[in-house]
């Protein structure tokens, strides 16, 4: 008989009677290094689970008609684990299975989140993540195994690529442990990090994937903002034009304000947009209007522009520059090392003086060069006339890297 035994957090000791003797009197333990180590005083012969499920499989069938094999698995061995493999192979006859405590119950556990409902699937061995994005859109909520390539990151992303707004992520790391981790944050702040522990579950809840009615252009008065601090709709696209996003590339917006512009170059489809301010109550607004538009994609950095850029990891294919002022040139310098080639920069100026530095920086370093002044008059109403009032006139530069 092959006995498939699921061991929980708290290892051995979570073993009923049953099971540990099964595993006493069993002539073959197979298992990964940290539950085999759960039995150094087991006389059976030890099969570290490496190299491949077909040199377990083929050790197994060696083994004599009267002799039993264990097989150590995680959690519940029949949710994405072992138990799968050994059935197929062996037979359901010749396989008993005990399960324990499944990973995803215990990271709901962490989380302290009802699982009714939870859907579970499964990253590893995946190439891409689009099926697996759709497959968690269609679900209130999702726990996922994720692994070394197909990480919590590189889920978040995928689901940001599909247009998710509005998901909570929690990612549970180490569970039971040592250095057990729980990490709960939008899908931008789960996408831009870098480092998860091997052992994981993803879990995510809520959410929808955005709506497709999307027009550049959304209402100045529908952002949050502090006075005239946001770049005017008309202004805005003219320059996500000129930006030419790419769906999925990164976004730089640097001096952001009120992110209006962050906004809608995530919205545009960009992958992930950085929103780059100092002033706290600006990113106050910013914060605000992420969640106002459900923007998930949106991260903000709180800083001055360019000492704060190089926090910034991922490099982008567009930055737009909507201040600067006398640190134009430097903010520039930084943004031509770090820009991808063929993509582009596009600054706004309202002085003469630093769209003439713009401009000047663009052609030092051969870029393709346009500069567009931008002059809009809205109407107002006059005594029951209307008449146009002059809003101050915009340069528009874009540079091209080469």
């Amino acid at each position: 008989m092959i006995h498939v035994i699921g061991i929980g957090v708290r290892g051995r000791e979570g073993l009923g009677k049953d099971a540990l003797s099964i595993i006493g009197k069993a002539a073959l333990l197979v298992g990964g290094k940290r539950h085999l180590d759960e039995f150094p005083d087991a006389k059976a012969e030890k099969v570290p689970v490496q190299g491949g499920l077909e040199r377990v499989a083929t050790r197994i069938e060696k083994l004599k008609k009267n002799e039993d094999a264990v097989v150590l698995a995680t959690g519940d061995p029949l949710l994405y684990g072992i138990a799968s493999f050994i059935i197929k192979r062996f037979g359901k006859r010749r396989v008993n299975i005990i399960p324990n405590v499944s990973t995803v119950q215990e990271a709901f556990a962490r989380i302290k989140e009802d699982a009714n409902g939870v859907k579970v699937l499964s990253a590893h061995g995946r190439g891409g993540l689009e099926a697996l994005a759709d497959e968690i859109l269609k679900n209130d909520k999702t726990a996922v195994f994720t692994d070394d390539a197909n990480t919590p990151a590189v889920v978040a992303r995928a689901l940001i690529d599909k247009g998710a707004r509005g998901l909570r992520a929690f990612v549970v790391e180490s569970i039971g442990a040592k250095g057990e981790r729980v990490i709960e944050g939008g899908l931008g702040a789960i996408a831009s990090m870098k480092k998860f522990a091997p052992l994981n579950v993803m879990i995510l809840i809520g959410g929808r994937r955005a709506e497709r009615n999307y027009t550049p252009g959304i209402s100045d008065e529908e952002f949050a903002h502090e006075g005239a601090m946001i770049t005017k709709e008309e202004l805005r696209v003219i320059s996500l034009s000129k930006l030419k996003i790419k769906k999925g590339s990164v976004v730089w917006d640097i001096g952001a304000c009120s992110g209006s512009v962050a906004i809608e170059a995530a919205l545009s489809g960009a992958g992930m947009v950085y929103a780059v301010e100092k002033d706290p109550k600006r990113v106050k607004d910013i914060v605000t209007n992420r969640k106002r538009f459900k923007a998930d994609n949106v991260e903000v950095i709180q800083g001055r522009a360019p000492e704060c850029l190089s926090i910034i990891k991922e490099r982008p294919g567009s930055v737009f520059v909507g201040g600067g002022g006398r640190d134009m040139a430097k903010i520039l310098s930084h943004v031509s090392k770090r820009l991808i080639p063929g993509g582009r920069c596009v600054a706004n100026a309202v002085t003469m003086e630093t769209a003439s530095v713009a401009t000047a920086f663009f052609k030092s370093k051969k870029w393709e060069t346009e500069l567009i002044q931008v002059s809009i008059a809205r109407s107002r109403d006059l005594s029951g006339l209307t008449m146009l009032s002059a809003m101050n006139p915009v340069f528009i530069i874009t540079g091209t890297k080469a």
